[in-house]
């Protein structure tokens, strides 16, 4: 209720702002005369990459906004940057947003902690597809699981959305968006192909092409596949067995996209087969390399923009998702139940239906509706010595299937030619817990010329997922009683631009984070899932960016960085540092050559309550790269990296375990090269 009341309060004092103002829109930085706000999703990919890195952002508001004007924080990195910086996979890219950042889990699976806020499963992040979400993993949450070695040599452009996004996105739009867009028909226009490899055997490949046609028909398809031995954790010494050994992330990777339009109709979709090992098992034990995570992720999305009219126009789709997890743990080592086989299947299959009405050059509404039905069945568990004699054990979890609708709205209005209002709000229906509302409301006010002021008030949920829901194994049990988890975050912010080429933002965050879903110890074996405890984050997160011109056009030196408090029942969170900075430059040496350099430095964190290991330490990492673009005829790429140039030893924390001492350590000093043809 009291969000309701917040978000009726701020709607109520700023429409007279826009009822008494006939005045029209413009970007500030005037690259495009945004007016009437009627840009859709075809001219947006008709625009360069300069035109979207300098103007224009799609995933804060759902509808296509200047940046300068947006209410939200916001990063956009493009394919440019992504070449120029030498990214091996997403989580590459990701390491230098602010207020992001990267470690390992015991599972192989990487972390993505936004704000201070670490889990282990990243959860509270949706990952989206070209505006398709990607959580298809409904035992645990997140998409991660398939996606934090996506391959980028298809991205066109990321667009990262930080603070709450429930209020149009719903379920786990919670502490960040971010979206991948990849190449279309139109980006490709022909046949590319593209080989890298580098350390620890590491082997990345791509092929893709894309084509338009006269009669109104287009295509793009893209083929990645990706292999590595991994890093393997230090040595660890089982105490209670004696045993020493070693464990590996090796990551073996299909991956298919294809996007095919005919005329107003789109059918696309993406399939990944991934094999990966792993340090721990689920109670700690050591892989012993026989530990192997086989993942299946796929969806199809068919689509269709209905133009009723000049100011109405009607997006429609419906789309089917499939994660499947088969996968082989060891448990207890040179024991009757050594491994453990397990085989879960999760299904969404849902449609949404979006309307966009511009009512004049200041205002442009969109209303959804969006339904969907989540099933988790196909369940296998069977433990045995070896893999030649399993038997069936009772089962971690159970089948379980969900219905879920949501309703959403959003107003964008400009009452004065300096200022923007967005108000959005979504309310959702869970068939096991209910309902959920949550409203975002921001302004964007250029207070003097080249100087801007952005607030922002918006709440989002994550609900609990099956696994929470339905565990029944002997180590953690589910509960079916389990609310969402609830979060709230004000922004303030502040961009300025005093003089050509520079760019400065600074946002002040506070967020508040209630129902937080924990596991509870019941007894000295067990522990239950439950709604405890709340999280206080604040912080502050500063950006600075100064791109040269005349014959340095195309270099740039780039900082950011951000200090962060937060605290659960007065004690600062375990895993997350207090300040974390990102130092980038990029020397475009002439019009083929450029050379890159990133330094990382990322302060100590803590251990987890009752953990009396030292404290992590903090590190500084260096990477360098060169890149050599539209060589022989301008149809070759190369490029060439080192990451963590001087070799730093620096670890991310692995759970306290009795028998295990020391934490995961990360790579060396590792090197990439790639080369990238166009046909």
């Amino acid at each position: 209720m009291n969000k309701l009341v917040i978000s009726l309060i701020l709607f109520a004092v700023s429409f007279p702002l826009y009822a008494n103002s006939q005045v029209k829109s413009k970007c500030s930085n005037n690259s495009i005369d945004e007016g009437n706000l009627v840009v859709d999703d075809e001219e947006l990919l008709e625009m360069d990459t300069e035109e979207l890195m300098d103007v224009v952002i799609y995933t804060a508001s759902k509808m296509v906004e200047c940046v300068s004007k947006s209410v939200a924080t916001t990063t956009v990195i493009d394919q440019k940057q992504i070449k120029e910086m030498g990214a091996r996979n997403l989580l590459d890219v990701l390491k230098v947003v602010p207020g992001f950042g990267i470690t390992q889990s015991q599972f192989g699976v990487r972390q993505i902690e936004v704000r201070g806020v670490n889990t282990l499963v990243s959860e509270k992040v949706l990952i989206m597809l070209n505006g398709h979400p990607l959580d298809h993993n409904l035992l645990n949450a997140g998409g991660t699981w398939a996606y934090d070695d996506l391959p980028v040599g298809s991205i066109k452009r990321l667009e990262i959305v930080r603070g709450t996004g429930s209020a149009l996105y719903g379920a786990n739009a919670f502490l960040a968006v971010i979206n991948i867009m990849t190449q279309n028909a139109e980006d490709l226009d022909g046949f590319h192909v593209s080989a890298g490899g580098g350390s620890f055997d590491t082997q990345q490949y791509l092929a893709s092409w894309g084509k338009k046609f006269d009669n109104g028909f287009e295509a793009a398809l893209h083929f990645n596949f990706s292999d590595t031995g991994g890093i393997g954790s230090p040595l660890f010494t089982n105490q209670t067995q004696a045993m020493i050994g070693e464990s590996k992330l090796s990551e073996t990777r299909y991956d298919f996209e294809w996007q095919l339009g005919f005329k107003d109709f789109k059918f696309e979709g993406r399939y990944i087969n991934k094999e990966q090992g792993t340090f721990f098992g689920p109670i700690n034990e050591l892989s012993d390399n026989r530990s192997k995570q086989n993942y299946e992720n796929y969806f199809f999305k068919l689509s269709r923009d209905w133009k009723i009219n000049d100011q109405l126009t009607i997006n429609t789709e419906a789309f089917y998702d499939v994660f499947t997890a088969n996968n082989l743990w060891v448990v207890a080592p040179n024991t009757p139940f050594a491994l453990w086989h397990t085989v879960n299947k999760n299904q969404r299959t849902g449609a949404e239906v979006q309307a966009n009405y511009t009512i004049d050059e200041r205002q442009k509404i969109i209303i959804g509706f969006s339904y969907a039905e989540e099933i988790q069945n196909g369940i296998i568990d069977e433990g045995g010595p070896d893999t030649n004699h399993f038997v069936d054990i009772p089962n971690t979890t159970s089948n379980k299937k969900r219905r879920r609708w949501g309703v959403y709205a959003q107003d964008i209005w400009d009452p004065h030619k300096d200022l923007r209002l967005t108000f959005s709000a979504r309310y959702d229906q869970y068939s096991d817990f209910g309902g959920t509302f949550n409203p975002r409301i921001g302004l964007n006010w250029e207070i003097i010329k080249n100087y801007s002021l952005r607030l922002s008030y918006g709440t989002a949920y994550r609900p609990p997922s099956f696994g929470e829901l339905t565990y029944t194994n002997p180590i953690t049990k589910g509960n079916l009683n389990l609310k969402p988890e609830e979060v709230e975050t004000f922004e303030a912010g502040i961009i300025a631009h005093p003089i050509a080429g520079l760019t400065i933002q600074s946002t002040y965050y506070h967020t508040t984070i209630n129902e937080i879903i924990s596991l509870i110890p019941s007894s000295s074996f067990n522990s239950d899932y439950q709604n405890t405890g709340s999280i206080k984050s604040q912080g502050v997160e500063t950006e600075i960016r100064y791109n040269f011109s005349g014959e340095l056009k195309g270099s740039y030196l780039s900082a950011n960085g951000v200090w962060q408090n937060s605290k659960q029942s007065g004690r600062l969170l375990a895993d997350a540092p207090r300040y974390r900075m990102n130092f980038m430059a990029n020397w475009a040496i002439d019009d083929t050559w450029s050379s890159f350099a990133h330094v990382l430095i990322k302060g100590s964190t803590l251990r987890n309550v009752g953990d009396t290991r030292a404290n992590v330490s903090g590190y500084t990492v260096v990477d360098l790269g060169v890149l050599g673009k539209n060589l022989f005829n301008q149809k070759i790429d190369i490029g060439f990296n080192v990451h963590n140039l001087f070799d730093k030893h620096y670890y991310d924390p692995a759970p306290q375990n009795l028998d295990f001492s020391g934490d995961f350590q990360a790579a060396g000093i590792t090197f990439f090269g790639h080369v990238d043809i166009r046909f």
